[in-house]
């Protein structure tokens, strides 16, 4: 297979702005642009055309879906907010939810926490969060992911589209 690359952001609690930066960066350099939630927009808005998005927990708008799964080339991606999953207390839910789905990728979002692991054959993916970043982690990311036959390579990026090199990960198929 050819490589993939996707983008991947979540929470960005109504800055629409900064959504509509990181799309028009990579609306068609890349395969697929994914929003994990707690945008605080409507469904309807025309932001959302090229995006695959789901609700957050602070998404009231009911025409999101609470998860989805793509196919892209040879992988299956579950994309999930998190808090339906219960994320801050398990990761159980997420998990099972992954292995449902047979993903190879599972993304979400809801802890404002950038992180990517890999478990029973599926990569788990959160970009962080492109407003409001909790933790160790105080800068606002996003998540540049390649997919090849041999890894999946996931890479952050500030706000300025610049590397955010301590936090990258490599993982094999």
């Amino acid at each position: 297979m050819a490589s993939k690359t996707i983008i991947v952001m979540s929470d960005s609690h109504g800055d629409r702005a900064v959504v509509e930066d990181i799309k028009a960066k990579y609306i068609n350099q890349v395969d697929a642009i994914f929003h994990n939630g707690d945008s605080e927009l409507l469904a309807c808005d025309p932001l959302w055309q090229g995006i695959f998005v789901v609700a957050g927990n602070c998404d009231y708008d009911s025409d999101y879906p609470a998860t989805q799964t793509i196919s892209l080339g040879q992988d299956r991606i579950i994309q999930t907010h998190g808090h339906l999953q219960h994320i801050n207390f398990t990761w159980d839910r997420l998990g099972y939810l992954a292995q449902e789905a047979q993903a190879t990728l599972c993304l979400y979002g809801h802890l404002h926490r950038p992180a990517a692991w890999q478990s029973q054959g599926t990569v788990f993916i959160n970009p962080g969060s492109v407003a409001q970043p909790r933790g160790e982690v105080s800068e606002k990311l996003y998540a540049y992911i390649t997919l090849t036959d041999e890894k999946i390579a996931v890479d952050f990026y500030t706000l300025n589209h610049t590397l955010y090199p301590q936090l990258s990960k490599e993982f094999r198929r």
